[in-house]
């Protein structure tokens, strides 16, 4: 095996350093900052997804019924996290329920829970066989999506879609 020489490696090097003209040397230069300025972007967006987790609401299904009849319903989601302001609720699966209550705007202190009340518009029975998808805001702004099954009576875990 060769043996590597210190000394030919650093004489290979300032050789190389004095053949460098300015120009070489600004274009390397310019290379490392903008290597250093995407680097400092990843971390403060980390920081940012961090801190939105901190301040995150936390909204879990607390009970879903449906009256004997099978034209209503109610929905319980539970915060147990911070404050959440409900931006907009869908429902997928299903296209003859509508909601009975306004939703979109209202906010859901921790600790709190809100009924959402559900009506079958159809000639169909209300079941459970449709998912609700709850899209809400935390207090810096950002935004979540997270989906409600109705077959499973628990929440899957929220997405952040927007930070702030």
């Amino acid at each position: 095996m060769e043996q590597i020489n210190p000394e030919e490696i650093f004489n290979s090097l300032k050789e190389y350093a004095l053949q460098t003209g300015p120009i070489e040397w600004a274009a390397a230069a310019g290379l490392f900052i903008i290597l250093l300025i995407a680097i400092s972007m990843m971390s403060g967006k980390r920081r940012r997804k961090k801190k939105a987790k901190t301040v995150a609401p936390r909204l879990s299904l607390q009970g879903f019924q449906v009256s004997p009849m099978g034209r209503d319903a109610y929905l319980k989601v539970l915060n147990n996290g911070q404050l959440a302001h409900i931006t907009d609720l869908s429902i997928k699966g299903r296209r003859d329920i509508s909601v009975k209550n306004e939703v979109a705007g209202h906010q859901m202190p921790s600790g709190e829970s809100y009924r959402i009340l559900l009506e079958s518009v159809g000639a169909e029975k209300l079941s459970n066989n449709f998912t609700i998808e709850l899209t809400y805001m935390d207090q810096l702004g950002n935004v979540y999506q997270q989906n409600f099954p109705m077959k499973q009576q628990i929440a899957k875990p929220a997405k952040l879609i927007r930070l702030a």
